[in-house]
């Protein structure tokens, strides 16, 4: 167990936020955020930052892993560690991101029983389903949602192993039992799509606030290309809908442009295998890539492509074409219709459709003056919707809503 803190004394009168984040073993958007909120906070607030990683949790040798699945019910060691930080740091609130499975679930008993309150950030949804995206073998799937998480272990839906979905059902179970819906202070989510979600679980409507992810643009957009190509950014899983990307792109493939996938994960290797067998032209597996090798692929985007097939709870990538002045081809689910305006910065198409995609991503190609216009009003809304002032000013009314402690 590798366990990272990062004490911060506290400032003036500032509140003491701690942030708490449970890494998975491969970085993914999730992390990137945290470090990003963190960032943010600590304009206003002094943040800290606790951090696990399961990198290590069940490797090694049968001993080893049996004592890393008891910690991911209950982290008996962390949990001291934890609570000898918050005697040294005296924190007035716990920003809780994730604590599954390094941290488990002890994490919330040990702030209930110091009386310390907890705001916890949504990212996805794992307190109604085990692998935290409402799905079931690449089909949508909500049987877990109400707390009973038997149907987990009995259909494996979690890497496809009867044991760890049991496993992980039984965590779950254990973290519901908590009662947490009411006993945490309040809940962020990410999207009023994600929220809705959440008051369907159990959480009251109450105690649960939206509040947008936000970019600020590193440089203005690079030029619109007249011939541009297209490009997915992304983790290569399969709820990401890469494979469907695959066959809009097989009903399209000669029309002259790229298909550059940028990314890697576990479905890197059948993707691959796809583009062989179906014979697919101009499609190239870029892995990730250097800052300066993204901006070079950008230059030459026409749109970005979301093929999600899970309910996105948002969705970065968005912002990041409009950063880049792109116009966004995303599947009609989860939060994308709720940033994209259809036919305004993006268009928006059936998620059963590869057909649909492949129309969509076709109209931008064959139209670069409606890219480029869709583009400039993506990066348009950006600046004005999803700044970090505008984040910053709704989270900080937040946390100094809750009355926290006796000074805020």
């Amino acid at each position: 167990m590798n366990v990272t803190l990062a004490p911060s004394g506290r400032v003036g009168s500032k509140m003491k936020i701690l942030q708490l984040f449970s890494r998975y073993k491969e970085y993914g958007g999730e992390e990137g955020s945290v470090y990003r909120i963190g960032d943010a906070l600590s304009a206003e607030f002094d943040v800290g930052t606790f951090l696990a990683s399961s990198t290590d949790l069940f490797s090694g040798g049968f001993v080893k892993q049996g004592i890393g699945t008891l910690k991911a019910f209950s982290n008996w060691s962390l949990v001291r560690q934890l609570r000898r930080y918050q005697k040294l740091g005296r924190y007035d609130c716990w920003l809780i991101h994730n604590v599954f499975p390094a941290m488990s679930p002890s994490v919330y008993s040990l702030a209930f029983e110091l009386g310390v309150p907890v705001i916890q950030y949504l990212h996805n949804y794992r307190m109604g389903c085990v692998n935290g995206f409402f799905m079931n073998h690449g089909e949508p799937c909500q049987l877990c949602m109400r707390g009973n998480f038997f149907p987990a272990f009995r259909t494996a839906c979690w890497h496809e192993s009867h044991i760890q979905s049991g496993i992980m059902g039984a965590i779950m179970m254990r973290t519901r039992g908590l009662e947490l819906f009411d006993r945490i202070h309040h809940w962020v989510a990410i999207s009023e799509a994600q929220r809705q979600e959440h008051i369907k679980m159990g959480i009251p409507e109450e105690k649960i606030s939206v509040v947008h992810h936000f970019l600020e643009p590193e440089a203005p957009p690079p030029a619109y290309p007249e011939d541009g190509d297209v490009i997915f950014v992304g983790r290569l899983s399969h709820e990401k809908g890469v494979h469907q990307l695959l066959m809009a792109w097989e009903r399209i493939q000669r029309c002259g442009r790229q298909l550059w996938i940028v990314g890697d994960g576990p479905e890197r290797g059948r993707l691959e295998t796809m583009v062989q067998s179906r014979s697919l032209r101009n499609v190239k597996f870029t892995g990730f890539l250097d800052h300066a090798s993204m901006a070079e692929i950008w230059g030459r985007a026409a749109c970005s492509i979301l093929p999600s097939i899970w309910k996105e709870s948002f969705g970065m990538v968005i912002l990041e074409a409009w950063a880049k002045g792109r116009p966004v081809v995303a599947n009609r689910i989860g939060a994308l219709p709720e940033l994209i305006d259809e036919g305004v910065n993006g268009l928006l198409t059936d998620p059963s459709s590869p057909q649909a995609m492949a129309d969509a991503i076709l109209t931008i190609l064959q139209n670069p003056g409606l890219g480029a216009s869709m583009g400039s009003q993506g990066h348009t809304k950006l600046v004005n919707q999803f700044d970090k002032a505008g984040w910053l000013s709704k989270i900080s009314g937040l946390f100094r809503s809750l009355d926290l402690c006796q000074s805020w």
